[in-house]
């Protein structure tokens, strides 16, 4: 009882010629690693002049400065916000707190 294995059904064709079934790897492994020759399939960079490059610096040291002056603008806003919120608080409960007493000395005497 030998099985034979005729053509591809339509389902293992399409399955063949999902994504995860075609080959990981190149085909020629031959193609050498290390070569003398440039690649020109890669990226090309321009070559700046100096003060092109300085101006780039300069203008990321004041964006830095800038975004840390904004930062601790906020961080004090949100302080002062945060002193401003427990100073209110702290009056509410003050006042609650001496109803209470009041309450308490008056059902005393």
């Amino acid at each position: 009882m030998s099985v034979e294995r005729g053509p591809k059904s339509l389902h293992e064709h399409n399955r063949s010629l999902l994504h995860s079934q075609k080959p990981k790897f190149k085909e020629d492994l031959r193609d050498p690693i290390n070569s003398d020759r440039l690649r020109i399939d890669g990226v090309k960079f321009r070559n700046h002049t100096p003060e092109e490059l300085e101006q780039v610096l300069t203008d990321i040291k004041l964006n830095a400065a800038r975004e840390l002056q904004q930062q601790y603008k906020l961080m004090s806003l949100s302080m002062v916000i945060s002193v401003l919120i427990m100073l209110f608080l702290k009056y509410k409960l003050d006042q609650r707190f001496s109803i209470v007493e009041s309450a308490a000395t008056d059902l005393l005497h």
